[in-house]
C-alpha cells in the first residue's frame, strides 16, 4: 500500500482512508449539484423576489451568512467522525413531495419552503446527526433564506392604526377614524401597506436571532431576546406612526407629509436596530472561549447506500415534476366564464375594480339595476394562477378594509369584506371561485382542489369571481350571488 492510501485509525478503532475521504467530498458535491437542478424553479424565483421586494432583500445574505457560521465551526465540526445519517430522509422526502405538490398548484410558498428546507436537511444527511447538533443554527438560520411574512401586513397594519390612534387620543389629537385611514383636522393618512412594519418585523427577528446566537450564552437569555425582537419592532412602528401624524398636525401638514414620513422611516429603522442591538448589550453574558481541538483529524463513515437512494429519490421525484409540469391542463374559456347578462360600461354608481394578474378572460359589468357590479375572470392554470395572495378584491390605495362579515346563500357561506374609499364611498364585496362546477368561498379548500385534480391529470382552471355594492344594497348582493351560482350550475 502507498503512502498516499495509509490507513487512519478513528476512535472506535475503524481505520479511514483517503478514498473515503474522496467519497465524501464527492457524494457531498452531487448532493448539492441535485439540490440546485431539482430546485432550480424554487431557487431562481426566491432571488426574483429577494431582488424585488425590498421585504425580502434580507435574502441574499442568509445562505452565505450560514455558510460562514458553518465554516467559524469548521475546527470543532471535524474533531469529531463524520457519518452519513439516514434519518434526514425523514424530512428530505417530505420536502421532494411538498416541492412537487408546489409545482402542481403553482404554490411558491411551497417550492420555497421545500427548497430551503432540503439544503439544509442534505447537510444533515451528509455530515450526521452529531454534527449537525455542532451547527444546528447555521441549518435552522438558512430557512429564513424562504420569503415568507407578507400575509402579516394586514395584522401589523391593524396594529399600528390601532396603537398609533390610541396614543393620539391619549395626547389629545382630534381624530375620526374609519377603517385604516385616520383622519385628524389637517388632513388624511391612511395606514398603507409600507407603513405596516413589516420590512422592520422581519429583518428584527433575523437580526436578533443572529445576536443572541452570536452574543448570548445562556438559552434562557437567548429565547427572550429573540422574543424581544419580535415584540421591540411592531410597538416601535406604533410610535413611528403616531410620532408621523403627530408632526403633521403640529405643522399643519408642512412636514411627514409625501415622502417625508418614507425618509423618516427608514431613518427611525436605523434608530430601532440600534437601539435593539442596545438591549442585546444589555442582556449579553460572558460567553466562554471554545478550545477548538489543536489538530483536526476529520474521519469518514459515508454510508454509500443512503447517498445513492437520495439521489434515485431526486431523479424519481424530478421525472414526476417534469412529467406535471409538461402536462397539458388547459381548457376552453366556458360559457361560464363570460357575462353575457351583464349591462357592460353603462352605469357608473360604483367607482370600484379589482386587481387581478394575468388572467386569460374576463368581463365586468352591473346587473340588478345598476346596484351591483360583476367581475369575473377565466384562469386556464397554464401561465397563470386563479387562487393567489396577488389578487387582491380591491386597490389597497383607494380602499381601505373596515372589516368582515358572513353571508350565507344557498347552503353556502361567503366572506363579505367591508371597505371605505378614500371619498367615503363604503362597499361590500364578495369573492369565490368555480373549478369544474365545484364552488369554494376560500382560498385553501379551492387550492387544495386544484392540487388534487393536477396529480390525477385532470384539468384545474376555474373562474374567479368578484361582486361588489354599496353598502346599502347589501339584499341586492345576496340576490345576485344566488342568481349566478344557480346559473352556473348545469
Amino acid at each position: 500500500m502507498s503512502n498516499s492510501e495509509a490507513l487512519e485509525t478513528n476512535g472506535n478503532g475503524r481505520n479511514t482512508s483517503p478514498r473515503e475521504s474522496k467519497t465524501f467530498y464527492l457524494s457531498g458535491l452531487a448532493l448539492i449539484l441535485f439540490w440546485i437542478v431539482f430546485c432550480w424553479q424554487g431557487i431562481t424565483t426566491a432571488i426574483q423576489i429577494w431582488y424585488g421586494n425590498e421585504i425580502f432583500n434580507h435574502g441574499f445574505f442568509i445562505i452565505p451568512g450560514a455558510l460562514y457560521l458553518i465554516y467559524f465551526k469548521r475546527k470543532k465540526l471535524l474533531a469529531s467522525p463524520i457519518k452519513t445519517a439516514p434519518l434526514a430522509l425523514v424530512i428530505i422526502v417530505p420536502a421532494l413531495l411538498l416541492y412537487v405538490i408546489g409545482i402542481a398548484g403553482d404554490v411558491q410558498l411551497f417550492l420555497h419552503t421545500a427548497t430551503f428546507v432540503l439544503l439544509p436537511a442534505m447537510i444533515w444527511l451528509i455530515l450526521g446527526t452529531s454534527a449537525a447538533k455542532t451547527i444546528l443554527f447555521p441549518l435552522t438560520f438558512m430557512l429564513f433564506s424562504i420569503p415568507v411574512g407578507e400575509q402579516l401586513i394586514p395584522y401589523l397594519q391593524e396594529i399600528a392604526a390601532d396603537g398609533s390612534v390610541a396614543l393620539l387620543r391619549l395626547t389629545g389629537v382630534p381624530l375620526f377614524r374609519s377603517g385604516l385611514y385616520i383622519d385628524i383636522p389637517q388632513g388624511r393618512f391612511l395606514v398603507a401597506e409600507a407603513c405596516s412594519g413589516v420590512s422592520f418585523f422581519i429583518a428584527s427577528f433575523v437580526i436578533g436571532s443572529l445576536y443572541a446566537y452570536l452574543n448570548l450564552n445562556s438559552v434562557k437569555r437567548k429565547v427572550s431576546f429573540v422574543v424581544i425582537s419580535l415584540i421591540f419592532p411592531i410597538l416601535a412602528n406604533i410610535v413611528r406612526v403616531y410620532g408621523i401624524i403627530l408632526i403633521a398636525y403640529w405643522t399643519d401638514m408642512e412636514h411627514a407629509a409625501g415622502a417625508d414620513h418614507l425618509i423618516y422611516g427608514w431613518f427611525f429603522f436605523a434608530f430601532v436596530i440600534v437601539c435593539l442591538l442596545g438591549i442585546g448589550e444589555l442582556m449579553r453574558d460572558a460567553v466562554p472561549l471554545e478550545n477548538p481541538p489543536a489538530t483536526v483529524n476529520p474521519k469518514f463513515q459515508i454510508h454509500r447506500l443512503t447517498v445513492a437512494l437520495t439521489l434515485v429519490l431526486f431523479v424519481a421525484f424530478g421525472a414526476w415534476k417534469i412529467n406535471i409540469a409538461n402536462a397539458n391542463h388547459s381548457a376552453a374559456i366556458t360559457s361560464s366564464a363570460l357575462l353575457n347578462d351583464v349591462e357592460k360600461n353603462t352605469c357608473s354608481t360604483i367607482s370600484w375594480s379589482p386587481l387581478v394578474i394575468n388572467p386569460d378572460d374576463e368581463r365586468e359589468g352591473f346587473i340588478n339595476d345598476c346596484r351591483v357590479k360583476v367581475y369575473s375572470a377565466w384562469f386556464s392554470e397554464q401561465d397563470n394562477e386563479l387562487v393567489s395572495d396577488l389578487h387582491r378584491n380591491f386597490d389597497p390605495e383607494r380602499f381601505s378594509l373596515e372589516g368582515t362579515e358572513t353571508l350565507n346563500v344557498s347552503g353556502n357561506t361567503f366572506t363579505v369584506f367591508n371597505v371605505v374609499s378614500l371619498r367615503g364611498e363604503k362597499l361590500k364585496i364578495v369573492r369565490w371561485y368555480e373549478i369544474d362546477e365545484h364552488l369554494f368561498t376560500s382560498k385553501i379548500p379551492a387550492k387544495v382542489f386544484q392540487v388534487r385534480r393536477v396529480l390525477l391529470g385532470k384539468e384545474s382552471g376555474g373562474n374567479l369571481w368578484i361582486l361588489a355594492t354599496l353598502s346599502q344594497d347589501a339584499e341586492q348582493l345576496r340576490k345576485s350571488i344566488a342568481s349566478i351560482t344557480s346559473k352556473n350550475k348545469k
